[in-house]
C-alpha cells in the first residue's frame, strides 16, 4: 500500500511534535570556571555558541596557525564519535588582542573547529586556507546510524542516506519537510517503526549543535606571542613544529595582519610560473633585503612599512633575478632551480645596488656564483649559517661578488668540474640541474629532428623530457644495478615527442619490440639500434649530447666505460660554459682524467635493486593517478630540504605533504638502508618501506575510500 505525499505530511507533522521534544533542552547560564592562579578559564559552551563566535569574526586563528590538512576520513571520524558520544578532546584558545580590539584566538583544536563549521554551515570560515572539499557532501545514514562521503554507486537508490550539511541547516523545524522531499511516497515495506526511527536518528544528528564543547581559555592578553607559540608546540609535539619563520611571521602580523595572505599571493604567482617556493624562503629574501641578515630574530620588532616596502622590493629583486637564471642558463622550471637559497644572496646585492641596474659583465659572474653554490651543495646543510656567511661578503660592489666566488673556491678547494662530479645518479641529484643548463646553453640538438633545445620551443611535444640513452629494461636485464641504470651518464635531454619515438631502443642493439610497425625509419632504429641513423640523418647530432663516439662503447657489454667517457666529455664542456661566465674559471683543458682505479663496482651501492622496484614505484604513480592523488617525485633529493641530508635520494617523495600542501611529507623508500630511513625521517618525512601499506594509507587517510 502507497502512502500519499499528503498523508505523509500529516503523519509527519505529528511526529514532527515529536521530533521537537526530542531536541529542545534550554541552555542557559553555562558553568565557567576561573583559575586564579594561572589566569586561565575554562567554559562549556555549546557547538551553536562556537560556530557562532566564528562566524561573527570573534573567535579566529593567531596568525601563526597553519591552513586546514584534514582529509574525509578524519571528518567523517569527527562526526561519527560526536554523535555516539565519545570524546573528541577540548579546545584551546587565548583572549589576547589584535588591531586594539579583544579577540580570542584558537591555539588547539583548529581541525576539528573547521570541520564542524565547514559541515555544519556548509562553507569553510573566513580564516580557511585549504581544500575545501574535505568537509563536502558528508552523508548520513538514518537507519545504520553510520557517516559516509558521497558515493553515488553506493548510495544511489538508497533514500535512507541524507546530506549532513541539509539535515543541519534544516534544523528541528525544517526536517519533516526535508524527510518529505526525501520521499515522494513511502513503500508499503517503510512501516510507522521505521519512520519513527528515522526522525529519531535525524534528530539526535541536529543535536550534536548542542554538544557542550570544553575550552581552555588562557586569560591573559599580555601575554608574549612567543610563550603562546612554545604552548601550542608542546601541544602539538606530534605534529609538525612551529619554526622560527612561523614566530617572526606572527610578530609581524600582529602589526600587518593581511601579511600571510599577501606573501602566498605572490608564492602562488612563481608556483603559476612552476618555480615552487615557502613562506620560510620568501621571508629569508626579505630579511635579507631589509637587514643583511639570515637569522628571523632581526624581523621581530620590523615595523609595517618598513616590512611591506621590504617586501615589495624582495618581489622585484626575485623576479630579476628569476628572469636571469631562467634566460640566461636555462633553468626555467621548479625541478631544475636548484640552489634556491642562493638567491637571498643575489637580491641582496640587488638591493646594496640601489636600483642601479647590473652590466652583463657583473650578472654573469653572479650567474656563475649561482652555478657554482649549486654545484658544490654550498646552502645544503646549516642553510642559516651559510646564508649569513655570504651576505657578509657583499657590499653592492663587484668585489662583493668576486669575494663570494672565492668563498666558494676555498671551502671546496678547486674551481674545476671534473668527471667525478657526474658519479651521481637519479633526477636528484646536483649535477641533473647541471645537465639540463648545458643542455639549454651549450647548443645540444633533438636527436629526432636535429634541432636545438634551446628555451622557447613551441608546440605541446616540444617540453623536455629526461631521456635514458641506455634504456633501463636493457641495462636490468644486462644484470645493472639501478645506481648504474639511472646514472647521470647515462641522462640526457630530448623533447617529449622525440622520447616516446625512439622510447626503449637500445643504442646499437636490436629491439624485440619490431612487430607490425610502418614507419621505416622507426623499424630501422628498431631493427639496429638508433645511434647510427641519428649520426646518419643529423651529423654532429650525438656529439652535440656529449655522446663518446668510439663505436664500441655503445654496447650494453661496455656500458660502464661508456659513462666514464661520457663523464669526461661532460666534465669538460661544463668548464667550457663556465669559464664563458666567468674568464677567470680553470679552462676546461685542465681537467684531470677520472682516476682508472675506481671501478663500476666501487662507485656504487649494491643493495638497490632492479626493474621489477622500479616497475612498482612507477605503477604506483599511475595509481595515485587513477585515485585523484599526486603521484610523487620520483628520484628527489633532500640535498636543500634539510639540515645534514647527505644527498640522500628518496625512490618516491611527497615533499610539499600529503595531501599536497596540507599533510605532513611523505617518503616511499624500497629496499633502502636504516641509515637513510633514519635521515629521511629526522628530515621530517613520514616514511614507508612497503607499497600495498602505503597504498592502504592513501585509501584511508587521504581519499577516504
Amino acid at each position: 500500500m502507497l502512502v500519499a505525499r499528503e498523508d505523509m505530511q500529516i503523519q509527519s507533522s505529528k511526529l514532527g511534535i515529536y521530533t521537537r521534544l526530542l531536541y529542545f533542552r534550554i541552555v542557559q547560564n553555562r558553568p565557567t570556571i576561573f583559575f586564579k592562579a594561572t589566569n586561565q578559564y575554562l567554559t562549556m559552551p555549546t557547538i551553536d555558541i562556537i560556530l557562532a563566535n566564528v562566524q561573527a569574526g570573534k573567535l579566529a586563528l593567531p596568525y601563526f596557525q597553519r591552513g586546514y590538512v584534514w582529509g574525509r576520513p578524519q571528518v567523517r571520524d569527527l562526526f561519527d564519535s560526536l554523535y555516539r558520544k565519545h570524546p573528541v578532546g577540548s579546545l584551546l584558545t587565548w583572549h589576547t588582542q589584535r588591531d586594539g580590539a579583544p579577540i580570542e584566538l584558537l591555539l588547539d583544536g583548529q581541525q576539528r573547529l573547521t570541520s564542524l563549521y565547514g559541515v555544519i554551515k556548509g562553507g569553510p570560515p573566513e580564516f580557511f586556507v585549504g581544500k575545501k572539499e574535505a568537509f563536502k557532501g558528508l552523508n548520513f545514514h538514518a537507519i545504520d546510524e553510520k557517516f559516509e562521503f558521497y558515493q553515488p554507486i553506493k548510495m544511489k537508490g538508497d533514500l535512507f542516506w541524507f546530506d549532513v550539511t541539509k539535515v543541519m541547516k534544516a534544523g528541528p523545524d525544517g526536517i519533516d519537510d526535508l524527510i518529505a522531499d526525501q520521499f515522494e511516497v513511502f513503500d508499503e515495506s517503510l512501516d510507522t517503526k521505521t519512520q519513527l526511527r528515522i526522525w529519531k536518528n535525524l534528530t539526535k544528528l541536529i543535536a550534536l549543535r548542542q554538544k557542550e564543547f570544553y575550552i581552555d581559555q588562557i586569560a591573559d592578553p599580555q601575554k608574549k606571542a612567543d610563550e603562546v607559540i612554545d604552548i601550542f608546540n608542546r601541544l602539538n609535539s606530534a605534529g609538525t613544529r612551529l619554526s622560527t619563520g612561523d614566530l617572526a611571521l606572527a610578530k609581524i602580523s600582529a602589526q600587518w595582519p593581511n601579511v600571510r595572505d599577501h606573501m602566498r599571493k605572490n608564492v602562488a604567482n612563481w608556483k603559476a610560473q612552476d618555480f615552487k617556493f615557502k613562506l620560510d624562503w620568501l621571508l629569508r629574501c626579505v630579511n635579507a633585503v631589509v637587514h643583511g641578515e639570515a637569522a628571523f630574530r632581526y624581523l621581530h620588532t620590523t615595523s609595517r612599512d618598513t616590512f611591506k616596502n621590504g617586501l615589495q622590493k624582495t618581489i622585484e629583486h626575485v623576479d630579476t633575478t628569476l628572469n636571469q637564471i631562467s634566460s640566461k642558463l636555462g633553468l626555467d622550471h621548479n625541478r631544475v632551480l636548484f640552489a634556491k637559497y642562493a638567491i637571498p644572496i643575489i637580491v641582496r646585492h640587488l638591493e646594496l645596488r640601489k636600483g642601479r641596474f647590473l652590466e652583463q659583465t657583473e650578472w654573469n659572474l653572479l650567474l656563475y656564483w649561482y652555478l657554482r653554490a649549486g654545484m658544490h651543495g654550498r646552502f645544503s646543510g646549516s642553510t642559516e649559517a651559510k646564508i649569513k656567511q655570504s651576505l657578509e661578503k657583499l657590499d653592492g660592489t663587484l668585489g662583493g661578488v668576486e669575494r663570494l666566488i672565492a668563498e666558494i673556491g676555498t671551502t671546496w678547494g678547486r674551481s674545476q668540474i671534473i668527471p667525478a662530479d657526474f658519479d651521481s645518479w637519479s633526477i636528484g641529484a646536483y649535477s641533473y640541474p647541471i645537465l639540463y643548463w648545458m643542455t639549454r646553453v651549450g647548443g645540444a640538438m633533438n636527436f629526432c629532428d636535429g634541432v636545438q633545445l634551446k628555451t622557447g620551443l613551441l608546440g605541446k611535444g616540444s617540453k623536455l623530457q629526461v631521456h635514458h640513452i641506455f634504456p633501463k629494461a636493457v641495462l636490468y636485464k644486462a644484470k645493472y644495478m639501478r645506481p648504474q641504470v639511472n646514472a647521470i651518464g647515462n641522462f640526457c635531454f630530448l623533447t617529449a615527442a622525440c622520447n616516446q619515438w625512439i622510447s626503449a631502443t637500445a643504442p646499437v642493439e636490436p629491439s624485440t619490440r619490431n612487430k607490425g610497425i610502418e614507419d621505416p625509419d622507426l623499424r630501422r632504429i628498431r631493427s639496429e639500434g638508433y645511434f647510427p641513423w641519428v649520426q646518419e640523418k643529423y651529423p654532429g647530432v650525438l656529439e652535440s649530447q656529449w655522446i663518446p663516439m668510439d663505436k664500441e662503447l655503445w654496447k650494453v657489454e661496455n656500458y660502464p666505460d661508456f659513462l666514464d667517457a661520457r663523464r669526461q666529455l661532460l666534465a669538460s664542456a661544463a668548464n667550457k660554459y663556465l669559464a664563458d661566465l666567468n674568464p677567470g674559471h680553470i679552462e676546461s683543458e685542465n681537467v684531470p682524467p677520472i682516476q682508472p682505479d675506481v671501478s663500476p663496482s666501487a662507485k656504487f651501492e649494491s643493495h638497490i635493486s632492479s626493474a621489477d622496484e622500479e616497475d612498482a614505484l612507477k605503477k604506483l604513480q599511475d595509481w595515485m593517478a587513477s585515485h585523484g592523488a599526486p603521484i610523487g617525485e620520483f628520484g628527489y633529493g633532500l640535498m636543500e630540504e634539510s639540515e645534514g641530508s647527505g644527498g640522500v635520494i628518496i625512490d618516491l617523495a611527497w615533499p610539499r605533504g600529503l595531501p599536497e600542501d596540507q599533510g605532513r611529507p611523505v617518503a616511499l623508500l624500497l629496499n633502502e638502508s636504516a641509515e637513510t630511513y633514519r635521515t629521511v625521517n629526522q628530515a621530517g618525512y613520514d616514511c614507508y618501506t612497503d607499497v600495498e601499506l602505503f597504498k592502504r594509507h592513501v585509501k584511508d587517510k587521504i581519499t577516504g575510500e
